[in-house]
């Protein structure tokens, strides 16, 4: 968890530089502190973790299944495949992306941050 909490204050830095190329570097950030924030989860109650970051949604609804985390939980989900699902743009092709977006992602990120410090 400490890790996806480091990942998301580097985000929240970068995402007020006046640069695009922060802003791009801030989003990917905030997408891998879900995705650190996630694999805690799945650590704590599973012991494993993704091999791969799409395997994240279906280790997520493990715990769901497994009644690891309450039911009222899986709308995180949302969270965790929106994130999923940018990673690659953001991370590997550098897409722009406006400020706005990127301080979506980075609200993302504190929301399901809090989430997961509440089972970790």
């Amino acid at each position: 968890m400490k890790e996806a909490e480091i990942w998301l204050e580097s985000a929240k830095s970068l995402i007020e530089k006046e640069n695009p190329e922060s802003t791009i570097v801030a989003t990917a950030q905030a997408i891998h502190a879900i995705i650190r924030a996630n694999d805690a989860l799945c650590m704590k109650f599973l012991n494993a973790r993704a091999k791969r970051h799409d395997e994240s949604i279906h280790l997520f609804m493990r715990l769901i299944r497994e009644n690891k985390i309450p039911q009222e939980e899986s709308r995180s989900r949302d969270i965790l495949t929106i994130a999923i699902n940018e990673k690659s743009k953001y991370d590997y092709t550098g897409q722009p992306i406006s400020k706005s977006e990127g301080r979506r992602m980075i609200l993302n990120a504190i929301k399901f941050i809090s989430f997961a410090k509440k089972y970790v």
